[in-house]
């Protein structure tokens, strides 16, 4: 079987990571021959260029450029794939021709996330819902995600995100990363997160605030990806000025030690489907405080391997989150049953064994 991926980049965010440990999965698993196209040479994954994949440029002139309409189509002309794997509407959108015309089967992973509230119209509205009629598969990774766009039926399924617990092993001790990073209380709390406007930073700048004008032994860390979200992360840094023990951290290539190093992940957001930063958290043996948005609910159940927020204050929050600190047995129990959670149910295998059911199941129906 052939497989052709189809995604903008691979920069660091989830939906590439996903893809990227889909890739390997597969690869370690299976025979399947695999190509993986980008509409922009950015390649952040370090280990991408070790899968031993072949990666296709299609470079656009615009933003939204319809010569890729053509350039998709002779691609798949030439690479002949069995099934064509779309992440993201744009992608979808340029599929089109080749899905349509040469009847090649089709899976579309736009669904990442689950918005509160979506636009039913414009420009977005009708690519994004002609990219889902044209789809043998509307693939989604969280219920809350497929629910939030209003579709059901037989073509709609959910795979969950899945997490290679290796990545997790023979972490650097965790006394190294809180000096190379200057952590220099006895706790300390991370919210790993891109700086976009959907993310509640405020709120973690609001509770770092009420803590730290109380006690001196916390240190709130936020870590995420600055480079499409630069003005974002200006504005937070210059509303947290002033805040004693609080950093703002960019990209990096150590999330999981620097994750490893501390005591309690946190995620404050407006909307989510199923975040990769609550799996590494619980992956970690964490435990999590987070927002009660879109899919989280399906990872966390509330007061036994997590905790749900559902509209606290800051102050409230507060609490919780000191309550937690100083209560070293709660945090080693729900932090071993987070880790239980991981291993269970959002495991690389179980994530790739999945998409290995959903591949095969479309070429036996091809068959027929």
């Amino acid at each position: 079987m052939k497989i052709l991926f189809f995604i903008e980049t691979l920069r660091s965010g989830g939906k590439e990571r996903r893809l990227l440990e889909l890739v390997r999965y597969l690869k370690e698993n299976t025979n399947h021959e695999m190509v993986v196209v980008l509409t922009e040479e950015k390649i952040q994954y370090q280990y991408a260029d070790k899968l031993d994949v072949a990666i296709k440029i299609l470079k656009r002139g615009i933003k939204k450029d319809p010569i890729l309409l053509y350039r998709f189509y002779r691609l798949c002309r030439s690479e002949k794939p069995d099934i064509i794997h779309t992440w993201g509407s744009m992608l979808a959108f340029y599929a089109l021709p080749a899905v349509v015309l040469r009847k090649i089967p089709h899976i579309n992973s736009h669904i990442t996330n689950a918005p509160l509230r979506r636009k039913t119209s414009g420009f977005h509205y009708f690519i994004t819902n002609l990219g889902f009629r044209f789809s043998d598969v509307i693939l989604a990774n969280s219920y809350a995600g497929l629910k939030s766009y209003g579709l059901s039926g037989d073509k709609c399924r959910v795979i969950y995100n899945g997490i290679r617990l290796d990545r997790f092993a023979n972490l650097p001790g965790k006394e190294i990363i809180r000096s190379k990073y200057g952590i220099n209380t006895a706790f300390a709390v991370i919210m790993v997160a891109s700086y976009a406007k959907n993310k509640k930073y405020d709120l973690l700048t609001d509770v770092a605030r009420i803590v730290n004008a109380d006690r001196d032994d916390i240190t709130f860390i936020g870590l995420g990806d600055t480079e499409d979200d630069r003005p974002e992360y200006e504005r937070i840094k210059a509303r947290a000025s002033g805040i004693r023990n609080y950093i703002l951290l960019p990209k990096s290539n150590e999330v999981e030690s620097i994750v490893n190093a501390c005591d309690i992940g946190v995620l404050f957001t407006y909307s989510e489907g199923i975040s990769n930063a609550i799996i590494e958290y619980m992956a970690c043996g964490k435990p999590v405080i987070a927002s009660r948005e879109g899919g989280t609910s399906e990872i966390i159940t509330n007061g036994e391997n997590g905790f749900l927020l559902s509209g606290e204050t800051p102050e409230e929050i507060s609490l919780m989150l000191t309550g937690l600190i100083d209560n070293k047995e709660k945090r080693m129990e729900t932090g071993s049953r987070a880790r239980k959670q991981i291993e269970d149910k959002f495991s690389i295998d179980s994530m790739g064994n999945e998409f290995c059911k959903l591949y095969s199941s479309i070429t036996e129906k091809i068959k027929r």
